[in-house]
């Protein structure tokens, strides 16, 4: 029996809708209907088709519209599977494609649709950076197959507008793509989806949310309207959870909701920073899943920024119930950045580079690595070589 009291919503956004409740997946025939779509295919991962129930609900809901299933997603989405995908794609011809899973099916999908489109190959499509903030997005300009998603995380890169990440160990960092025309045009938050996922991985993507929120924040590019959903985000996600591990489905889609908030700040503030390009690498390089990244980086990202943002990191601090009344901005900040190390304890999320495998003789990798990554574009203080990235990078060891 599903609570009565359980989340339910419909929002309609200018670039996409999310439709929330506790069985949502049922209603994905008509939300194809509506979309004018007829050949579905599925993208996922080996674990949740065998672990779990979630894409055979996916497939009996899409009844004669189901056409076919990639099934070979893999973590930090290297190229050579998106390659394999993009062949199994252009073998089914589907018209619309369905997303289920967490963030490297939802970047691994976005990147079928861009190539079905385009034709090449992901690197040709790849955002140029050249530090501090030159970046240069190539043209994608041909239709994409729209996409559904069915998300199984707290991760948000099903709602993001940007393009995917995809790892390239070859090139030893992770390849971002031009994002053009593959936004998730239906995101379908289904409760009892949520509830397959370990928690842990709930909880660390769901700090990478966070993540999301507080460098919205202090972006270069914050605004007023990035304010309003960044920092409700923090407020909710400081408040629902500690209260996810008791599985309470209502926790689970409030604090889904909670983690989408950021990524509608994120697209109206245009860029985020340094925690993010750093965890690109860090995870793309030594398969540290993104949330972990993230968990162990950002107070020391916080701090580092703390400088050129404390009237900014103050709000942080307000949102997350530090009293800051009596305090200056910076000591509000440094709050802040403690209150942050302080949540990622109470979720049990890993403290340091090392705890996640990460060695030592690889941070001036990571380093490197990051200097290609768009984030650091709008980061609060402008970074032009690997010094504050390695400063960043030992503090976190």
């Amino acid at each position: 029996m599903m609570p009565e009291s359980s989340l339910e919503y419909t929002y309609r956004g200018m670039a996409q809708d999310i439709v929330c409740g506790p069985e949502a997946i049922s209603g994905i025939d008509g939300i194809l209907e509506g979309l004018g779509t007829k050949r579905a295919m599925v993208i996922c991962g080996p674990t949740i088709l065998e672990g779990a129930d979630v894409v055979q609900r996916v497939q009996s809901a899409l009844g004669t519209r189901y056409a076919g299933l990639f099934s070979g997603v893999a973590p930090h989405s290297p190229v050579e599977v998106l390659r394999q995908a993009v062949e199994a794609a252009r073998a089914v011809g589907p018209d619309v494609l369905i997303s289920v899973g967490g963030g490297s099916t939802h970047d691994t999908t976005k990147g079928i649709a861009l190539l079905l489109a385009e034709g090449g190959e992901i690197h040709d499509f790849e955002v140029q950076f050249t530090p501090p903030n030159t970046v240069v997005i190539p043209d994608a300009p041909h239709d994409k197959v729209p996409i559904v998603s069915v998300p199984t995380t707290m991760g948000g890169a099903e709602l993001s507008r940007g393009g995917g990440g995809f790892t390239d160990k070859s090139l030893g960092r992770k390849i971002l793509s031009s994002g053009q025309g593959t936004g998730h045009r239906v995101v379908i938050i289904d409760g009892k989806a949520l509830a397959t996922t370990p928690m842990p991985i709930l909880l660390s993507t769901a700090i990478g949310q966070f993540r999301i929120a507080v460098e919205s924040v202090y972006s270069t590019g914050h605004n007023p309207i990035g304010d309003a959903a960044a920092l409700h985000a923090i407020k909710m996600l400081v408040e629902y959870l500690p209260q996810c591990k008791n599985g309470d489905m209502d926790v689970l889609l409030n604090t889904k909701t909670a983690a989408t908030l950021p990524m509608l700040a994120m697209a109206a503030v245009g860029g985020l920073g340094m925690n993010t390009a750093i965890a690109h690498h860090v995870g793309g390089l030594y398969d540290v899943p993104h949330g972990e990244a993230n968990a162990i980086l950002l107070p020391h990202t916080m701090r580092f920024n703390l400088d050129a943002s404390e009237d900014r990191q103050e709000l942080i601090a307000e949102a997350m119930g530090v009293k800051t009344s009596r305090m200056t901005a910076e000591e509000a900040g440094l709050a802040a950045a403690d209150a942050v190390a302080q949540l990622c304890r109470d979720l049990d999320m890993p403290e340091t580079l090392r705890d996640v495998g990460v060695p030592e003789d690889g941070l001036e990798f990571i380093a490197a690595a990051t200097l290609h990554d768009r984030g650091l574009a709008t980061n609060p203080k402008p970074v032009s070589d690997a010094g504050p990235i390695m400063t960043v990078l030992r503090s976190a060891f």
